[in-house]
């Protein structure tokens, strides 16, 4: 089990990064970040186009970031706002082009947003679909720059 030491950033609040940023702010401090500000205000609103999140349980989970020193979500755009994170988890979009073949820019733009925030012993989670080996030979990379 994590500490509560370590602070949790979800880079990307779609279908994938909403609801594990909601499930992570059960226990623990967790910072969700979108580059999309309007999609960040729908949220703080309590609006999910996705229909992932229950939105009493969304709605529950960033005001228990305000009141408790455990656990919650908070929602940005600003990068500033994840410095003190340690852990980040990408969960950005893989879309295709019309031959099938990924687009990485979401991918690419996250992990520089990651980079530009990382400090040594963090930790560097991806769970969007890529194929073999683009973590480490595109990702690592970037991360390093």
């Amino acid at each position: 089990m994590l500490e509560n030491k370590y602070k949790i950033a979800i880079i990307g609040l779609g279908y994938v990064g909403l609801p594990l940023a909601v499930e992570f702010a059960k226990k623990y401090k967790v910072i969700g970040f979108d580059i999309n500000n309007e999609r960040v205000i729908e949220l703080k609103n309590g609006i999910d186009y996705t229909n992932e999140i229950d939105i009493k349980i969304l709605l529950e989970s960033i005001n228990n970031y305000k009141i408790n020193n455990n656990n919650g979500l908070f929602i940005t755009s600003i990068i500033e706002e994840i410095n003190s994170c340690n852990i980040f988890i990408v969960t950005v979009p893989t879309p295709i082009d019309k031959f099938k073949r990924p687009l990485l820019e979401p991918l690419y733009g996250a992990t520089e947003i990651v980079g530009s925030v990382l400090k040594k012993h963090d930790i560097v989670i991806y769970e969007s679909t890529v194929y073999p080996g683009v973590t480490e030979e595109e990702c690592v990379p970037l991360l390093e720059k």
